[in-house]
């Protein structure tokens, strides 16, 4: 019992101490505990690889059936990504009992009130700006039960029906008074829209639009929103449109109908209030014309100082490994990718890089699939975080990822069909306003580095 002992705190002395060594030629291991046995462990980091920027592809948006939470709104601009606008498509339905204001005799419109509840976490560039949003109403109607991407286009009519300008401030509550009661109430984060005399009305008086949502969907198919900047200061925000955060009972999204009823000397205040579409989409419109990033991605060969991530369908950074045949007669225990993130000036700090990296390779078919180490995690029900990694690690000095790709170059090295490129993306990019500048696998400190852990066969 004590000589297994002793041979087990021998192997992990090895193997740490291989570790901290990180030599190319293997550790040859051998003592009278182990008699013949002969460990050959080694690490090898000198791989030689290439990096470049590559345009992204076009994100889904909506999905029949999956509950999105974050849909996204605003604008950045900068000489470093370009332009990027976020806008939103959404349409209206009756709620699960019809309007009756049709049915009143003395009835009179108040107002028509679009109610968007913002998700606090969605904030990028800032956290708060001043922004004018504008809402027109769709031309052609869309269905939950289809898929969209986010360069979806769908044509809408002009003037706005409904508009705002105010600072949008996604974290604080506000206090409106309520149209039936006329007491003061405290709300949560909301954006709320006035849409114009003209189409409120319209709505009310159209007995068809109150009886069923197909009637509906013809006269009010749905809504194109937009934001800007008052003083072109960059912003995107979000707005929560989980299926619970429009559907239950004091969900916030919503479209208010507010009107009067006379009856008899008193005046009776009512509200009808739709709901939200599970149809939501997002539309992503990208811009580099000038920028530093167009530049990289028409000059590949710059990716060996520097290259580019961003959501929303923007940028990957693509890696290639062009020597893994040096250690194809290697029994390969361990394959980590390390990657750095660049500190520009006048970026981190406004524009805080990804929490959490995917790591993609294309398929026989040449389409983006994720790699064999996060695939079977998830099949297997398991949270691929903390084995895969891929999350920012931070340090006063230094922001680095590293990503555990051990599966990926077992399979390259077993079958010389399998494409090794590692296409890097962000989690949930279709939602998340994050992108990065990292260093290049060619850098002079910070290189992007691939290191193996094997055992000789």
């Amino acid at each position: 019992m004590a000589q297994n002992t002793i041979t087990n705190l021998s192997w992990i002395f090895i193997f740490v101490l291989s570790i901290f060594i990180g030599c190319q030629d293997p550790i040859i291991v051998g003592n009278d505990l182990l008699d013949e046995e002969r460990l050959n462990i080694g690490v090898t980091d000198t791989f030689d690889l290439s990096s470049y920027t590559i345009s992204g592809e076009r994100v889904v948006t909506h999905r029949p059936g999956i509950d999105s939470r974050t849909y996204l709104l605003g604008n950045l601009n900068d000489n470093v990504f370009g332009k990027i606008s976020a806008e939103i498509y959404l349409k209206c339905q009756l709620s699960t009992s019809t309007p009756n204001y049709h049915l009143e005799q003395l009835i009179k419109y108040d107002s028509l009130v679009l109610v968007l509840a913002y998700d606090s976490t969605a904030t990028y560039a800032r956290s708060i700006a001043a922004q004018k949003v504008e809402v027109f109403q769709l031309n052609q109607t869309f269905s939950e039960l289809d898929t969209f991407y986010s360069d979806t286009n769908l044509t809408f009519g002009s003037p706005a029906i409904g508009e705002v300008t105010t600072v949008i401030r996604p974290k604080d509550s506000i206090s409106i008074v309520d149209h039936v009661t006329r007491k003061i109430v405290k709300q949560g984060p909301q954006l709320r829209i006035r849409f114009n005399e003209t189409f409120g009305k319209a709505l009310l008086d159209n007995e068809n639009a109150a009886k069923n949502d197909t009637a509906f969907a013809e006269l009010f198919k749905g809504v194109y929103i937009k934001s800007t900047s008052l003083d072109n200061t960059p912003f995107l925000y979000g707005f929560n449109f989980s299926d619970d955060a429009r559907n239950t009972t004091n969900s916030v999204n919503k479209l208010i109908m507010y009107y009067n009823v006379s009856s008899g000397d008193t005046t009776l205040r009512k509200t009808y209030e739709y709901l939200i579409n599970a149809a939501t989409i997002n539309r992503y419109v990208h811009d580099r014309t000038g920028s530093q990033v167009e530049n990289f991605i028409l000059n590949p060969s710059f990716g060996d100082s520097l290259t580019f991530l961003q959501s929303m369908g923007g940028v990957k950074s693509v890696i290639k490994f062009n020597d893994l045949n040096k250690i194809s007669e290697r029994l390969i225990n361990k394959a980590e990718l390390d990657i750095y993130v660049a500190d520009l000036p006048d970026q981190n700090g406004f524009y805080p890089p990804p929490p959490q990296l995917l790591a993609s390779r294309k398929n026989s078919s040449g389409t983006l699939a994720l790699i064999p180490d996060i695939v079977q995690l998830i099949n297997s029900n398991v949270n691929f975080e903390p084995v895969f990694g891929g999350s920012l690690n931070s340090t006063a000095q230094i922001k680095k990822y590293t990503l555990n790709i051990t599966n990926h170059i077992k399979s390259a090295l077993k079958d010389n069909t399998y494409n090794s490129d590692l296409y890097i993306g962000i989690l949930t990019e279709s939602e998340t306003p994050h992108r990065a500048v990292l260093y290049g696998a060619g850098h002079s400190q910070y290189p992007m580095k691939l290191k193996i852990t094997y055992t000789k066969n």
